[in-house]
């Protein structure tokens, strides 16, 4: 049967590709895909793993990439400055000067009579009011992150002189922006795109099909459901599985609970639930018997960093001996009713590392050195782009380590520079499964990762409980008195 189409992925250890090597062989590509199975749980069996993701694994649950600043978010600072003579302006003003580089380099290469042009990725860009924008998206051609780090550092700088009164915006604006990305972020108020739904329907490849319809008819976090399942079947007696990710939304938190999974996240608490990073070398486990001393750890636990902070992080209004760090944990609907969208912890990217890192990121960032630099790891990224100089310098140094291995899961191919020079390494340690088969996290998810046992235990004994409920309530049904 056929599954994927080889001529758009590839398979590369170093700088072979084995996807070639394999198919010259007329191997079958069910086999190929058992290949890469196989590959993959023996990494998993590893004592320390650990996952980084990015926005690529939320595209499909309605989030927005944000590679370009978001052109929802741009539509809610215009809605709070209708006149564009607030906010907005001053919005577009900070775009101008933050563009400068490449407004410049787009007038001095228009196609043509067009305000068109294209950039060294060949990547296509059109100019409007001195804005450069994504030619297909609209979007301004600009990282939301580093808006958002020049904002902060301004508004920094102009507070800390009190030699006169502000009249600036940065502030508001910087309010506004974390307010826009708190609506572009709430997977649960946002459909599951349409878009790739009807894409992996209209494919040729039963694969591909069935996960169009999966996603339509199921759970909307359903393939970071079935990702868990299969990473909770490690043995037990490994260390706990580590998931990283720069993504602000809760994907991961729902499929969490949906499937009854302990997390520790570095907040401690239950009605209140505050920032403790001494909780992160926490761990779970049964009672023990006093006698032997002998303890046996809970399974479906793993270990859990928001890199970049949460739409569920806000800042406290206090801080006490519980508190020391001043960040809380809410749930969105509080969130929400609490007037507290613009209160939101996220991280904005010091592009140039000109910045020093605070509390949280500073324990975050910590946590993801400590563990990926151990010997015998593994570290899997998943719609992840490269593009943060803090997890890049942090994967570069774990690469100093001869037993340390990189997969790469990357659905762009040749398109992102980082990950072409990644490959340039020609370093069989980096491993990158790419292309629209074998680096979407959707097939990552429902068709590569291994499975160790099965652990739908849970699952079957509701269905035969349900039934067995089901058969007793038909069979008693009340009967005509004789």
């Amino acid at each position: 049967m056929t599954h994927f189409d080889p001529a758009k992925n590839r398979v590369l250890f170093g700088s072979t590709d084995k996807l070639a090597d394999w198919i010259a062989e007329n191997l079958d590509q069910g086999k190929i895909i058992d290949k890469i199975k196989l590959m993959l749980k023996n990494y998993l069996e590893l004592d320390n793993v650990s996952f980084l993701f990015g926005s690529g694994t939320s595209i499909h649950l309605g989030a927005v990439a944000i590679r370009n600043f978001p052109l929802e978010v741009e539509n809610y600072i215009k809605e709070q400055d209708p006149e564009g003579t607030g906010i907005y302006s001053h919005f577009a003003f900070v775009i101008k000067q933050l563009q400068g580089e490449l407004l410049k380099y787009g007038k001095a290469h228009l196609i043509g009579d067009t305000q068109t042009f294209e950039d060294k990725r060949k990547w296509k860009f059109e100019i409007e009011d001195d804005i450069v924008r994504d030619i297909e998206s609209k979007e301004i051609a600009i990282e939301y992150e580093k808006v958002l780090n020049f904002l902060i550092a301004t508004d920094f700088v102009f507070s800390e002189d009190k030699s006169k009164a502000r009249t600036d915006k940065y502030a508001e604006l910087i309010t506004a922006i974390k307010e826009g990305l708190f609506n572009v972020c709430n997977l649960e108020n946002r459909p599951v795109s349409q878009t790739i739904i009807d894409r992996k329907k209209a494919s040729q490849f039963p694969k591909e099909k069935a996960q169009g319809e999966l996603l339509e008819s199921r759970s909307k976090y359903i393939f970071h459901e079935k990702f868990l399942k299969a990473l909770l079947q490690r043995p037990l007696n490994l260390r706990r599985a580590n998931i990283f990710t720069a993504n602000y939304d809760l994907a991961f938190e729902y499929a969490f609970d949906k499937l009854g999974v302990h997390y520790i996240d570095g907040f401690s608490g239950f009605h209140k639930r505050f920032f403790k990073p001494e909780t992160f070398e926490y761990d779970i486990f049964y009672p023990g018997s006093t006698t032997s001393g002998k303890v046996q750890r809970i399974e479906k636990v793993v270990r859990y960093y928001k890199l970049h902070g949460s739409l569920s992080w806000v800042n406290s209004e206090s801080r006490d001996a519980n508190n020391l760090y001043g960040i809380e944990e809410k749930p969105l609907e509080l969130i929400e009713s609490l007037r507290k969208k613009g209160e939101i912890i996220i991280y904005p990217s010091a592009v140039k590392k000109s910045y020093t890192l605070d509390l949280p990121y500073s324990e975050l960032f910590r946590q993801f050195a400590s563990t990926i630099t151990q010997s015998q790891s593994v570290l899997i990224t998943v719609g992840y782009s490269f593009g943060d100089d803090h997890f890049n310098d942090i994967i570069y140094q774990a690469l100093s380590n001869p037993t340390f291995t990189l997969i790469v899961i990357d659905f762009q191919g040749t398109r992102n520079e980082y990950i072409q020079n990644l490959k340039e390494l020609n370093d069989p340690r980096i491993i990158i499964l790419e292309g629209e088969f074998f680096g979407d996290f959707l097939t990552f998810a429902d068709t590569l990762m291994p499975n160790f046992n099965n652990i739908d235990n849970n699952e079957n004994v509701a269905n035969t409980l349900n039934e067995l409920l089901s058969s007793k309530s038909s069979n008693t049904e009340p009967t005509k008195a004789e």
